[in-house]
Formats: C-alpha cells, structure tokens, sequence
C-alpha cells in the first residue's frame, strides 16, 4: 500500500505542475505575459538548493520503497554525524551491493536532477555543476546511513553535467508543445518543471532546435559470451525485443558557438530478453566550444572542444542486489576533441563523418570473473576514438527526407587503473559497434535492420594471482524492425 500511495502521490503532484503550466498558458492568451527568464541571485540559489533537497527526499523515500538494501535509508542522527566526517569516505562503501546500473547511471541521472535544477534557475553551465557537487555531498552525508562514496560522488557530479544539460534543453524543446509534449517535458527533467511552475515561466517561443529524431521499435536476437581463460564460458543465445532512440540538437556540421551543448548528439536503447537480460547504451556528446571549417554547397564542417558521457550496460535484473553475475558494463566521462563533416556526393545522397578523439579521465568498469566471482569495480583513465559514418539519401534541392540510409558507429576505449584506488591494476580494452541500413515505407516510416556488438577484455597486471584470470565478454543484438522518424 505505501507504493501505491507514493506513485499515485507523484502522479497528482506530476499532473498539479502540468495543469499549472496550462492554466499558465492560457492566461498569456488572453493577455497577461508570462515572467522572462532573467537572473537573480537573490532567487535563484536558494531554489535550487531547495529543489535539491526535494530530490534527495524523493530518491530516500524511493529507497524506502523499494531498495534492496531500504534500512540504508532510515537515516538518523547517529548517521547524519558520522557522514559528515571527510575521513570515513572511500571508495568502497557504498558501492558493493548496488548494480552498475545503478552506480554509473541512476547516479549520474540523480546528478542530471541537480544540473537540470540550477540551468532552469537561471545559472550558467559551468556554475551549474556546483549544484550537482551539492546535490550529491547532501545525499552522500544526510540521505542513507551508509558511509559515503567518493566514487558515488564523482558519478553523480560529473555524469550529471552531460546528463542535466541535455534534460535541461530537451525539456525546453517539449514544452514547446501541446499536453503530450508537457507531459513528456516533466517527465524527463521534473526539476524544470517545478521551477518553471512556481516562477511561472511558460514555453520559450522560438523554432525547435530538435534537426533530427528518430525511434526503432524491433525484434532482437541475442548472442553473448563470457570467457576466461580457465576456459570456463558463460553463454546467452535468445530472442529479445529492442528499442532505440537517435537525437541530433541543432546543425552538427555548421555549429559556432561558445554556448556549452549549443549542439550536441544523443543515441540511446534498451533490449530485453526474458528471463529478465537486459543492455542499455547511452552515447551523448556536446560542444563545450565549436568553430566553423567550411560551409559551403558541397562542404560543411565544425570543430571543437566535446563534452562525452557514454554508458554500456549488460546484465540481469536492474536494481537487485549485484551477486556476481556474470555481466559486461562499462562507462566513460570523456573531453575529446571533434570534427563534424557532412559532405554533399550528388543530388541523391550525402555522406557524414562525425569523429571525435581525446581523454577518459573517469571511466569505470566491472570486474566480476576469476575463482570466487567476486565483484571488483575498477575506475580507470585513457584514451578513446569514436567514429560515427552515415550515407543519407537526400531530396534533390538538397533537403533532407526519410530516404535510405546507412550507418556505421566505432567506439573504442583503452583505459588502465587509476592510481591509488582500490581494486585490481588492470588494463580494459572496450569497443562498441553498431551498423544499421533503414529502407523507407514512407515519409516517417523505415524498415529497421541493424546489429549491435559489444567487446571488454580486461587484463589484470601488476601482483594479480591465478583468482583473477584475464577475461574476455562480447554480447551481440541483431534487430529488424521498423523506424519512425520525426
């Protein structure tokens, strides 16, 4: 009873902020304006810090519900005292019974609350990320009884700055429009909303910077394999049902600006099997700064300095409890340097090449092999190239339409351990891949085929023991479906 209560008390309180905006809207109609979004200090902080709060209390009464480990969320004075000492922080507590799922991603999401948070307040980027820092040091000190992580920490800052800006933009985008575009709004970054209900700021009137979007809804098949070099092999071969969900924000190929995440790409999926196997990719980059290369009728091209968040995830089961299984996950915060080319062939197809080439210095993976099965998170730096080719059939004035096309997309990481942090030296080789050929029905409508593949190798080093054995994960989804694109 007290999760249904909880959920039926977040949909009045969802449908309260959406009828507010409504109610809002409207009275602009018969001529009262809504307020312009100008900064001031005076309000702007203190509601952030207050939405903030409001969001640790909802991920703890979340965890009461519904966590697997729900007494770590019964706080009390005792616990508040000891986590406010900087000396009991580490980077193993708070991390060996959660899934990677929820470490690497729910945390950042979390982050992405608090950025979303201060962006609708007003406050810059960059000082934005002070918000997602506080955000997680209260949650960490004052919203469950466990020893704080550092590692929870720096998932849920710096994942969130990618995260919330991206929430942050896509809301303004939505709540362009009607109550289904509200709806989805305040879904994806609440934050926004609550803020933009109690300031009364109403839907931004300007043409949408969404360039291109699309959704692939397919029948999968999986193929996966875990294998060390004890020759002991852990194998998935079933049918799944996938969906993906592909974003370009404003023109890549002409982008100038100094505006962090003016542009930026999204591609993300989830695939299901039952029993219950699952995998999401999260890829998403954004300009922090971009310049123009050329722009012309044939040539256009940018360049510049991107922000990275990528996030693979192979695993059962979500949010339980993380025994050893077998899984292949990996997450990376990137600063790379991009070239983004889009190159006219003929009257009837373009080419594009997105690249991107630079820094990990916050990557993360799970080690969970060996003798015991034990679960060993690693945290690693290195280098990454990510490769993104597309062949796009266009109109003959040099539109864009939902023509054929062909995709191919390389992300390859090279990444070795962190000093002084606990957990084995390793060195982890990682590649994504994925090609995917859309044959159009219609206007909006495509045959979908495309295959997904995943490859980790991690190689302890250093004083490693015949425990931890190399071991050697690739998962592989091929789909066919279809595409709509918007």
């Amino acid at each position: 009873m007290r999760k249904v209560f909880f959920i039926l008390l977040l949909a009045v309180l969802e449908m309260v902020l959406i009828l507010a905006s409504l109610w809002s809207q409207e009275e602009t109609e018969t001529g009262s304006k809504f307020k312009p979004r100008e900064q001031n200090l005076l309000i702007d902080i203190p509601l952030t810090i207050a939405e903030d709060m409001l969001i640790n209390l909802a991920g703890n009464g979340y965890w009461r519900l519904w966590g697997p480990d729900s007494e770590a969320a019964y706080f009390t004075a005792d616990s508040i005292r000891n986590n406010l000492n900087p000396r009991v922080w580490d980077f193993e507590e708070g991390q060996g019974g959660d899934t990677f799922l929820t470490n690497q991603f729910i945390h950042p999401y979390a982050g992405g609350l608090y950025f979303a948070s201060a962006r609708s307040n007003n406050i810059s980027f960059y000082w934005s990320i002070l918000s997602s820092t506080f955000g997680s040091l209260t949650w960490e000190a004052l919203g469950e009884t466990d020893s704080p992580a550092s590692s929870d920490l720096i998932n849920t800052a710096v994942g969130g700055i990618v995260l919330g800006e991206i929430l942050h933009r896509l809301y303004i985008e939505l709540d362009k429009g009607g109550i289904a575009g509200k709806i989805g709004a305040s879904l994806l970054s609440p934050t926004d909303r609550i803020t933009a209900a109690i300031r009364r700021y109403g839907p931004e009137e300007s043409p949408s910077k969404i360039r291109d979007a699309s959704l692939a809804l397919a029948f999968s098949w999986i193929n996966a394999s875990f294998l060390e070099n004890n020759d002991e092999v852990t194998s998935w071969n079933k049918p799944s049902a996938f969906i993906g969900f592909d974003l370009v924000y404003d023109n890549p190929y002409t982008a100038h600006s100094k505006t962090p995440f003016a542009q930026f790409d999204l591609n993300t999926s989830l695939t299901l099997s039952f029993p219950q196997i699952y995998n999401f990719n999260f890829i998403a980059d954004g300009y922090l700064a971009s310049w123009l290369l050329a722009d012309d009728e044939t040539d256009q091209a940018s360049n510049g300095l991107t922000l990275h968040f990528d996030s693979f995830v192979t695993d059962q089961g979500f949010l339980d409890l993380n025994n050893g299984r077998e899984n292949l996950s990996f997450n990376a915060n990137s600063l790379d340097y991009s070239v983004k080319w889009r190159h006219l062939l003929n009257n009837v197809f373009e080419f594009s090449l997105k690249t991107h080439l630079g820094f990990s210095p916050w990557a993360v993976t799970d080690y969970n092999g060996g003798v015991k099965k034990d679960d060993y998170y690693l945290y690693l730096f290195g280098g990454n190239i990510k490769l993104f080719f597309e062949l796009q059939q266009t109109k003959e004035d040099g539109g864009r339409k939902n023509g054929h096309a062909l995709s191919l997309s390389l992300c390859f990481y090279d990444t070795w351990n962190l000093p002084n942090t606990p957990g084995l030296d390793v060195n982890t080789l990682f590649l994504f891949s994925k090609i995917a050929y859309s044959f159009p029905l219609t206007d909006r409508f495509s045959i979908y085929v495309a295959d997904n593949f995943l490859f980790l190798h991690i190689r302890p080093t250093g004083e490693a023991d015949v425990e931890f054995p190399d071991t050697t994960r690739w998962y592989n989804n091929a789909q066919l479906g279809i595409k709509i694109s918007f």
